[in-house]
């Protein structure tokens, strides 16, 4: 596995003890941490990670579950999909759905999902466009998410990954989280990703940078919301109320409108 792969065992962990607890439901994640326990030793486990990567994954849950309620044939396509279980998580029935990750990621992620209609997963680099040839639904309602990915690529990565969803779909919303530059810059000094010598490139503040004339921003959010933060007891409650306000530039989610 690439470095950067390896970073699929951080939310992964997280999205685990927080759904012992309750406060996030992933036993697929509670499964792959017991039986893959040998590849969480280089994980952080600190109690605060593990409550971030639960309230970011719950919003894209949130996300995904309002785009299929409220579009008609919708496809999901999620790129860099580690071994996350949103497509269980979230009531997908009839809808198609596209999970893809490096072929050696895809090869252990087949050890607990099944493939079906419904559902495929795709072994390739999310940069070598030529997985967008599996993507054989046609649909004008296409939720593109990429959790966690965008700091592995560069800007004209990300650049090149919108206009050819805008060559392929007549419509498409692309929903990713990103650091800040001052975020990025701090990184270097602490940050999880470390632990298997990750690195990080793209990070923005200014959503425009993205934008043009058929490409639009229509979601810049906070991580740590009021009401996942009262779903906390004690200090989690407390520590979280205070990261809110203190760090809500530093990682966010932004989301695009692609026509």
């Amino acid at each position: 596995m690439t470095n950067e792969s390896k970073t699929l065992f951080i939310p992964l962990y997280g999205k685990a003890v927080m759904s012992r607890e309750g406060f996030f439901k992933d036993t697929t994640a509670e499964e792959i941490v017991n039986s893959e326990k040998e590849s969480f030793d280089n994980v952080d486990h600190s109690r605060k990670l593990a409550i971030y990567m639960a309230m970011r994954a719950k919003q894209y849950d949130e996300i995904t579950r309002n785009f299929i309620r409220h579009k008609s044939r919708p496809v999901i396509i999620q790129l860099g999909c580690g071994l996350d279980s949103r497509a269980v998580r979230v009531n997908h029935e009839n809808v198609m759905w596209y999970d893809l990750d490096f072929p050696d990621v895809i090869e252990l992620r087949k050890k607990y999902y099944t493939e079906n209609e419904f559902y495929t997963m795709i072994p390739s680099s999310v940069t070598d466009f030529s997985w967008l040839e599996h993507i054989t639904c046609r649909s004008e309602n296409v939720l593109i998410l990429a959790e966690g990915l965008s700091m592995y690529l560069s800007e004209n990565d990300m650049k090149n990954l919108i206009e050819n969803f805008r060559n392929k779909f007549s419509k498409a919303t692309f929903i990713f989280d990103a650091y800040s530059p001052f975020a990025a810059r701090m990184s270097k000094y602490k940050n999880p990703i470390n632990n298997v010598d990750a690195k990080i490139d793209f990070a923005m503040d200014k959503p425009e940078i993205l934008e043009n004339e058929n490409v639009k921003c229509i979601l810049n959010s906070d991580i740590i919301q009021k009401k996942y933060v009262k779903q906390l007891k004690g200090s989690d409650k407390l520590r979280f109320s205070f990261m809110g306000g203190a760090g809500k530039n530093m990682y966010r989610i932004f989301g695009y409108e692609i026509s």
